[in-house]
């Protein structure tokens, strides 16, 4: 269908600023989109391409995707500390941002930008006849995964946000916040609609991880019907992902200090391209978590945290390192090993930053088994699928909330410093207050969630600004 991400931006490198152009922060979004830009834009399916390929860079070289969801949210959860002199991650890590914060900012804005984006594509191709009915149907799927994993990091931020499903700007910019359970219905939609007309491989994206396929939309599914209680439809989801074996499987213990984290690997499901350059082939998690050669680390893992990790688990082997300063060991996040272009090229290694992975859906239909009661040995099986390969102690718990105990803590271990997980857990399964109420002295239970930007409050009268926050 579409040629590969990476082609398409080094063929498209200057392609028109018709959309691109207006995705500015969410309360200065350009006039809307015009029919004669809408025939420009969405004339031809290669033109359609770029602007799919637009969505997904911009998602992809955004800040709150390269080190807000990886860095700031381990930082305001429990498992990352910051040991540096950097005001912001000060602020971030005892949870005591507020109106004035810089974190706020860029979430709201950058994730609007995206969904701004998402949105052009929907409406354009909607209205497109230049377009094929094959790449309209196709691209419009795929840009409504994208909305859908926007919109899960806005409410998972801020809770009731504005929804904005248009790009016209008489209607969008004085939009109220609706209820979280009104986006998580959005959401749903999306993904469900999302599911149901993408291909079943990644062809679409030139046999790369890059784009989403039906799998991600499963996949982004079952983890939202987690948080929005609906353990059957998470099973459900995450058994269709897992059965995907022909696309998918866990990467043995052998090769897990690098494998996983590679371009393409087998346990991926959705990466992010490199948004440094196209050709890259580090992160830039690599690049925050570990200090350079004149540097000292910034960062440190809890001992707390690190306790909880069993002698033999290679997790603790693999995924993290340990530097010194002032001659006091200091162990960081060491997923993604190369802080240069230079030594991955030496490695001959190719590293993707990771949206999605297997052993995350192992763990969703552990949860949800656990939740729903009926099948407690596959759910300890999933469970054990995540201990085997870490080589840490199989349970043998037969008890529905002693599972969930053991299964939320596997996550834990399993994803620290990815994607949020920890800090959206804490909160999801109510520990937030009374784990980093002990822990910090400077938290309080407003810190759930982010304050609005002021510049969003100012500019639109109808956007309540959230509890605990003047």
């Amino acid at each position: 269908m579409r040629k590969s991400i990476h082609k398409i931006l080094l063929s498209g490198a200057t392609f028109t600023a018709l959309i691109l152009s207006a995705c500015e922060k969410m309360v200065e979004i350009d006039p809307p989109l015009n029919e004669v830009t809408i025939s420009v834009v969405f004339s031809s399916d290669r033109l359609a391409a770029n602007a799919l390929a637009g969505l997904y860079t911009g998602l992809a070289t955004i800040t709150t995707q390269t080190t807000g969801l990886p860095v700031n949210s381990s930082l305001q959860a429990d498992d990352l500390a910051y040991i540096g002199t950097n005001g912001t991650y000060i602020e971030t890590s005892g949870n005591a941002y507020n109106t004035a914060s810089s974190i706020q900012t860029s979430i709201f804005s950058e994730l609007y930008q995206i969904i701004y984006r998402a949105n052009a594509i929907v409406e354009g191709l909607g209205e497109s006849s230049g377009a094929s009915a094959q790449v309209k149907k196709q691209y419009i799927a795929e840009a409504k995964v994208v909305r859908a994993y926007c919109y899960f990091n806005l409410v998972n931020n801020f809770g009731g946000v504005p929804l904005v499903l248009a790009t016209d700007a008489s209607i969008t910019a004085l939009l109220p916040k609706v209820t979280e359970a009104k986006i998580y219905e959005q959401i749903v939609k999306d993904l469900t609609e999302g599911k149901a007309d993408l291909l079943t491989n990644y062809s679409a994206s030139g046999g790369t991880r890059l784009g989403v396929n039906k799998f991600v939309a499963a996949a982004l599914l079952a983890r939202v019907s987690l948080f929005t209680h609906d353990y059957p439809a998470a099973e459900s989801n995450a058994s269709e992902v897992i059965a995907a074996t022909n696309l998918y499987s866990m990467i043995p213990t052998a090769n897990m200090a690098t494998g996983v984290w590679t371009k393409n690997n087998l346990e991926s499901i959705w990466q992010m391209s490199s948004p440094l350059a196209v050709n890259n082939q580090y992160t830039v998690e690599a690049g925050t978590f570990l200090p350079s050669l004149t540097a000292t680390a910034q960062f440190e893992l809890r001992p707390a945290f690190l306790s909880l990790f069993s002698s033999t688990d290679k997790r603790r082997e693999r995924w993290m390192t340990t530097y010194s300063v002032a001659g006091v060991p200091v162990v960081v996040p060491y997923k993604y090993k190369y802080t240069t272009n230079a030594l991955a090229v030496a490695a001959g290694v190719v590293e993707s930053p990771t949206v999605l992975r297997l052993a995350e859906q192992y763990l969703i239909r552990a949860e949800a088994r656990a939740r729903i009661g009926t099948n407690l040995t596959g759910a300890k099986d999933d469970l054990n699928v995540i201990r085997n390969r870490a080589e840490t102690t199989a349970s043998t718990s037969t008890d529905g909330p002693t599972l969930i105990t053991e299964i939320l803590l596997e996550s834990r271990k399993e994803f620290f410093c990815e994607q949020a997980h920890r800090w959206y857990n804490l909160k999801r399964v109510g520990q937030a207050d009374a784990v980093l109420g002990a822990l910090k002295s400077s938290y309080v239970p407003e810190a759930k969630l982010l304050p609005f930007p002021l510049n969003a409050i100012n500019a639109n009268p109808n956007l309540v600004q959230n509890p605990g926050y003047q």
